[in-house]
């Protein structure tokens, strides 16, 4: 069903999340809670993302795998989100054509760029999305991603 591998793709672009943080540090010291919103078109991959907390800034989800996106800020600079789902609820009605998710899952945050380079962190994601006209090819509906938790500098290891 090309319906699941867009909801795949494109739900968990955002929040998508296991993974390792990008650099090494002795220490993690925190500095403060991060959340990401993202609400996209159930058929196209990636769009815009909201960050709020260290990162307060308005950017772009590039969709790289069904497991990875990067939050691109443009010449703030980007951080890397890794993410795995681990419950899924799925209702198709071939009747009415439609078609609705929730997923929750954990992602990792890495590799930032710029003004959030060294940051890393990780949290709980929370995926909900409908489609109608599921049966034909004009399937419509949205996606949005919630995305939570502790965002962390690494202090110098040496």
């Amino acid at each position: 069903m090309r319906l699941r591998h867009v909801l795949v793709a494109s739900s968990l672009a955002a929040a998508s999340i296991v993974g390792v943080a990008g650099q090494a540090s002795a220490a993690k010291t925190a500095v403060g809670v991060e959340t990401f919103n993202f609400t996209g078109d159930f058929s196209a991959e990636g769009g815009p993302v909201q960050a709020s907390g260290v990162i307060n800034d308005t950017g772009v989800d590039i969709v790289v795998s069904d497991t990875m996106d990067i939050f691109d800020f443009g010449a703030n600079g980007q951080v890397t989100v890794t993410h795995s789902p681990l419950r899924e609820v799925d209702h198709v009605s071939e009747k009415k054509c439609t078609f609705s998710f929730t997923e929750k899952g954990t992602y990792v945050l890495s590799d930032g760029t710029g003004e959030w380079a060294g940051y890393n962190g990780s949290g709980k994601y929370t995926a909900v999305g409908h489609a109608v006209n599921t049966c034909g090819d004009t399937e419509e509906g949205t996606v949005t991603i919630v995305a939570k938790g502790p965002l962390n500098l690494p202090t110098d290891g040496g």
